[in-house]
Order: structure tokens, then C-alpha cells, then sequence
């Protein structure tokens, strides 16, 4: 069964927790700002079971293999503030038998204010293939 071109889409809705802002500004080495989001936060987002369920399933053909990011991008058209909720659209696609492309939108009161994009690599863990 080929799984290239094979697309799927999540939707869910995300907060900008001021904790976890907090948390992961001190993890990256920043101090935390109260008033803001370290400008790569969203990120954190994409690590949600929902996501990491629909990049498992591009990946069905590959259950051994790890996806590692081979490229990332994120674009804040408006930066959102802690405890701003917002909706989270993700899709993907798996372009390649090496790659799955991940696009996402996070919106609030209809508006665009982040857009992430992001490319994962499936490596081969040792021993998975031939």
C-alpha cells in the first residue's frame, strides 16, 4: 500500500498557557515574560497525542521508523498572549516515503495569528529495515 499523497487534518483548540509559556522560556535558556510568549512556543503545541496520532498514521508503513524535524518554520502574524485560546488547524501530507509535511493555523476571532510549517524526516531506527 503506498501512503504518499496521503493527507489527514486535525482541529482542536489550543491555550496559551501562562505556565507552560513560563516553563518552556526557562527550558530554552529565556527568562519568562509574564505579558508574552517566548516566540517559538507554539511549537509545544504540535506535540499534542491528536497530532502525533495523525503523523503516526501517514507513517503507518513505517511503524519503526522516528520522525525528526528537517525543517521548521513559524510565523507570527500577531502574537498571542498567555491565556489567549485559540483554534489550531493541522494538516498534513505525506509527500515523500522519507517525509511528511505538517502546515498549522492558529486562529482567534477569526483571524490568523500564527502559522507553523514544519517538514518530518522518517528515519529508520537500527535494525527496522533491510
Amino acid at each position: 500500500m503506498d501512503f504518499v499523497g496521503r493527507r489527514a487534518e486535525v482541529r482542536l483548540s489550543v491555550t496559551a498557557e501562562a505556565d507552560a509559556a513560563a516553563a518552556f522560556a526557562r527550558a530554552t535558556g529565556a527568562e519568562p515574560d509574564p505579558a508574552g510568549l517566548p516566540l517559538t512556543f507554539p511549537v509545544a503545541w504540535l506535540t499534542r497525542p491528536e497530532i502525533a496520532a495523525m503523523v503516526a498514521s501517514l507513517a503507518a508503513d513505517r511503524p519503526e521508523a522516528l520522525p525528526v524535524h528537517e525543517l521548521q518554520t513559524i510565523e507570527t502574524i500577531e502574537a498571542p498572549v498567555p491565556g489567549m485560546d485559540l483554534d489550531l488547524t493541522v494538516r498534513a501530507i505525506r509527500t515523500d516515503a522519507d517525509r511528511i509535511t505538517v502546515e498549522a493555523e492558529a486562529m482567534h476571532a477569526g483571524r490568523v495569528w500564527v502559522r507553523l510549517t514544519g517538514i518530518l524526516r522518517l528515519f529508520d531506527r537500527a535494525g527496522s529495515r533491510p
